[in-house]
């Protein structure tokens, strides 16, 4: 899974999920705009079509490395 919030606040998104064989690669993808905040999670798309992304562990620092938890999968971030 790769997250990546650019400064003009587009939202980058790809989750590989892997059933074990090839035909069972799932990949998901979105490109598009931050719209906002719910809490700690956020909500990315266009009206009418969106997708809430679900911020279970906030971005935090662990030995220097910033951390957060989204949908259920530990992301760090890159330098």
């Amino acid at each position: 899974m790769d997250v990546e919030v650019t400064k003009d606040g587009t939202v980058r998104y790809q989750r590989v999920r892997n059933g074990g064989a090839i035909a069972d690669t799932m990949t998901t993808s979105i490109n598009a705009p931050l719209r906002r905040f719910e809490g700690d999670n956020f909500v990315v798309g266009i009206p009418f079509i969106s997708t809430i992304f679900e911020v279970s562990t906030p971005p935090h620092q662990e030995a220097g490395t910033w951390k957060m938890v989204v949908d259920g999968v530990e992301l760090t971030r890159r330098p």
